[in-house]
């Protein structure tokens, strides 16, 4: 039996008319009690009906013992009763019509079997009816714009509730309304925030895709401790982008501790972090350390909007804030703005020339008194068309608050972002309270400045997207060769169908084979060992390079077939290709995301060096050659000292080539790895020297 369509979209549920309390009560120790009366205490527009059978009234408002008893439809009913009264009050609202439950109440699939069972069994009778679930175990919706405060939080009483331009979604109810509550503190706005608890029902992509097209949400935060629908969540979060609107995420668990210990090189550096590090990237989703920090920088961004540029001017008090900013400015990779020839000699007019310089130092102005710094030329730098944001760092000085107001609204009036640092301590209060009134975001600390410019800076635009090559094979690669590891070999034959470059070789089950290859490949050559079980050949004494005669070959395969035994089925000869640099190149079929393409470089040297980028399959080479750039090792490639510049159209190449042979064989490959791939010189191409895959038939 196919279920109906829910009677509501996640818009309408965002904006109700008329919502029914379920555990509505007057003690504010229980959760249906605060809920109740923080959503009718903080001005939500609708009606509201609070459903306790003991009572016929709550402040002033008259009870129903049942939601089925209310005398008008009911577009949601929030559910904050004990477990075991869930399910009844779950079919009496899907009977009655309710659109939507918010389902308060705790101790469903979080604590076990038997409340995962009562959950699914939630779902069911809900689906049936259409009626859309929030929660179980969450805290409440809040849509600012539409006067809703729906959370059972002690400290909505507590917040502000000012309309804003932030959407933001929590995993965690409690660490929802702690954030909330410290945003509004530092200057957030919020246009929605939302407590998804247990996702039964709805779920993060759900609410991801309302903020796309939600008129109000400039910028989207999240806390996430894990996905439901991986695919889902990335769709979602690129309609965020397309719509121009960023999406912040903090998300729980980064750490590898208790990764599974893998045999690839590839699936050593594409750990679970990393690889939601790509996906994030690709899909215009900006990974945060710091819920505090997101809030900061979200509010940025709905102010001001994208940025146009990344030059930003400093201007403060004191030549040391100076340096020490400068320094810190390097470190994380933020850009000081380069004022003109026109810039600087306007500037002259106020500092001496020789002190001249970003930052501007107000110590340096010709008038050195600091009775009246006016706006110590900020209005003449930021008009510098290499300025995108300004930032103002206040230290202590004569009349500080006046000159804290003087540069911040000359800081405001020049339309471009502005913030404000205050370094020292009590003596700025008074500055404080200025950029409260002028409605200027403004930090204790540098790095808190500087981590909003970063993370305002961070989002990126769509990349091309992937076009599959003319000459790729149609059939599925690696299948009917089983399960496990599979030899160099046949996965370079595999590799070469895809257009990749491979070594000229041959597989040899004994001696006498490996001679007769040797001679038709010419010397000198290569001798690799392979079997099911030897997986780093290097490192296990199965390879032997530069091979020049007959003798030597038959002392190399009898001294490896001493040293591995019955290991040994056999080996590879191979010319002895070269090449200028050693890359890797890799594929990762992550659990949730799906197959990833590695690249990096270093060969044997991957993990030591670990300089490696991950991308989601498939993949465009111009893709693969903007994140190149990247690399801690980009100059190799380009060229440095005297060395050659690289194929690095050919690398790109061979990345997108190997994207397409992960999105082919689907879920049947489930690593591979193409270590060393040779990098030559550009227009020379490249070739891979060795290649491991590991295959799932099932």
């Amino acid at each position: 039996m196919t279920n109906p369509a829910p009677r509501q979209s996640v818009a309408q549920i965002m904006n109700p008319g008329t919502i029914a309390f379920i555990g509505a009560s007057e003690d504010q120790r229980k959760f249906g009690g605060r809920i109740f009366y923080n959503t009718l205490s903080l001005g939500f527009p609708g009606r509201i009906i609070p459903v306790n059978p003991k009572r016929e009234t709550l402040f002033d408002l008259p009870c129903v013992p049942r939601v089925s008893e209310a005398d008008v439809p009911v577009d949601m009913a929030v559910i904050a009763v004990p477990r075991a009264f869930v399910m009844d009050h779950i079919e009496d609202c899907a009977a009655s019509g309710v659109a939507c439950c918010v389902v308060i109440s705790a101790g469903f699939t979080e604590t076990g079997a038997e409340g995962a069972a009562l959950e699914q069994r939630m779902i069911e009778v809900a689906r049936s009816q259409g009626m859309r679930l929030v929660g179980p175990n969450g805290l409440g919706l809040i849509n600012t714009h539409a006067g809703l405060i729906m959370n059972s939080s002690p400290s909505m009483q507590d917040s502000a509730h000012e309309p804003g331009g932030i959407g933001f979604i929590s995993q965690s109810g409690a660490l929802m309304a702690t954030v909330y509550n410290r945003g509004v503190g530092d200057g957030a706005r919020f246009s929605s925030a939302i407590s998804i608890g247990n996702q039964a029902d709805l779920e993060l992509a759900d609410f991801l895709e309302w903020m796309a097209q939600d008129e109000a949400t400039k910028v989207v935060t999240l806390y996430v401790e894990g996905f439901k629908n991986p695919d889902r969540f990335v769709a979602a979060a690129r309609q965020c982008r397309d719509a121009g609107k960023p999406v912040l995420m903090v998300k729980s668990g980064r750490s590898e501790e208790g990764a599974r210990v893998t045999m690839s090189h590839t699936a050593s550096l594409a750990g679970s972090w990393r690889v939601l590090e790509a996906m994030c990237r690709e899909a215009g989703v900006v990974p945060v350390d710091d819920v505090n920090g997101m809030m900061q920088a979200a509010e940025m961004i709905s102010r001001y909007g994208q940025p146009n540029g990344d030059g930003i001017c400093v201007i403060t008090g004191s030549g040391g804030a100076a340096a020490i900013t400068t320094d810190r400015f390097d470190d994380v990779g933020l850009r000081l703005a380069q004022f003109s020839p026109e810039t600087r000699a306007s500037l002259e007019e106020v500092y001496v020339p020789e002190q001249l310089g970003n930052p501007l130092d107000l110590g340096a102005m010709k008038d050195r008194s600091f009775i009246d710094v006016d706006d110590g030329g900020l209005t003449i730098a930021a008009a510098d068309p290499d300025v995108a944001a300004n930032l103002i760092m206040i230290t202590t000085g004569p009349q500080m608050t006046q000159s804290a107001r003087s540069l911040a609204e000359a800081g405001k009036a020049t339309g471009k972002p502005t913030l404000v640092v205050f370094t020292p301590g009590s003596s700025s209060d008074g500055g404080r309270e200025v950029m409260t009134e002028l409605e200027i975001l403004n930090y204790e600390t540098t790095d808190e400045a500087l981590r909003v410019f970063k993370t305002w800076l961070a989002p990126t635009k769509a990349g091309p997207a992937a076009v599959r090559p003319d000459d790729l094979p149609t059939d599925a690669p690696f299948a009917g060769h089983g399960d496990g590891w599979l030899d160099e070999h046949t996965v370079k034959a595999v590799l070469a169908r895809y257009g990749i470059p491979v070594t000229r070789e041959h597989a040899a089950a004994s001696p006498d084979a490996a001679l007769a290859a040797a001679e038709s490949i010419g010397w000198p050559i290569a001798l690799k060992g392979f079997g099911p079980d030897i997986i780093h050949k290097s490192e296990e004494g199965a390879v032997a390079l530069g091979i020049n005669s007959a003798d030597d070959l038959t002392l190399a395969w009898q001294d490896m077939a001493t040293r591995l035994g019955d290991r040994l089925a056999g080996c590879v000869v191979s010319e002895m290709a070269s090449g200028e640099a050693e890359a890797i190149l890799g594929i990762q079929n992550d659990a949730q995301f799906g197959p990833m393409v590695l690249v990096g470089l270093g060969g044997v040297l991957a993990e030591v060096l670990d300089d490696v980028i991950l991308l989601p399959c498939p993949v465009h080479p111009d893709r693969v050659k903007e994140r190149l750039q990247s690399l801690k090792l980009w100059p190799v490639l380009e060229g440095v000292r005297g060395r050659p510049a690289l194929d690095i159209n050919a690398l790109a190449d061979a990345a997108a080539r190997l994207s397409w042979l992960a999105m082919d064989a689907g879920s049947n490959l489930q690593e591979l790895d193409i270590n060393p791939l040779f990098l030559r010189r550009t227009g020379k191409g490249t070739v891979a020297v060795d290649a491991r895959a590991r295959v799932d038939g099932s």
